[in-house]
């Protein structure tokens, strides 16, 4: 007779890697802050500023360290005043043009030029050939956009329309080809 945990273990074997369950690392690394003070005072990120949300349409952000799942925070590029329902934020005041409302990794992007690196500047986070958020490696970040692995500097990564963007260090995550919007999503 076979266990339940043994049949759980054979089912998780048998889906395809891009569906595998991964887990959610623990710790303050794997939980950075959505925003830095300037962020939430409103003032300008280098050549970005606060104002009217202007989303135009959503991209989707991944993030994995050592084989487990970063969670983009509810909250990146959001100025007070704001509010929380639940782990979702609502905008009271101005937003960045790529800023996030759900904890889902949904990336609500406006205006010019959008890039990854844009992205980790508003949200006061370092991301660099070698480095994502806290983490480091000898060798380099690896990026992916809708599945294809991008090479170069994972900041210049332009963020396009309900593209699926995956950055990883630390181990390889098979990455997800898209993402499935939820309705009404621009």
């Amino acid at each position: 007779m076979i266990s339940a945990v043994t049949s759980l273990a054979l089912l998780l074997a048998a889906l395809p890697p891009a569906i595998h369950p991964w887990p959610i690392g623990t710790g303050p690394r794997y939980r950075p802050t959505p925003a830095p003070d300037r962020v939430r005072a409103g003032q300008p990120v280098a050549e970005l500023h606060c104002g009217a949300d202007v989303t135009r349409y959503a991209v989707h952000v991944e993030l994995f360290a050592n084989r487990r799942v970063i969670p983009v925070p509810a909250g990146i590029g959001v100025a007070r005043p704001f509010s929380a329902s639940g782990a979702d934020v609502r905008p009271g005041g101005c937003v960045y043009p790529i800023h996030t409302t759900t904890p889902t990794g949904v990336v609500r992007v406006g205006g010019s030029t959008p890039t990854v690196g844009r992205l980790f500047r508003i949200w006061g986070q370092k991301l660099g050939p070698q480095r994502l958020l806290s983490f480091t490696t000898p060798t380099r970040v690896r990026a992916f956009v809708n599945g294809r692995e991008q090479h170069g500097d994972p900041r210049s990564i332009r963020l396009t329309p309900q593209a699926q963007v995956v950055l990883e260090i630390g181990g390889y995550v098979p990455p997800h080809t898209s993402y499935l919007f939820p309705k009404g999503t621009p």
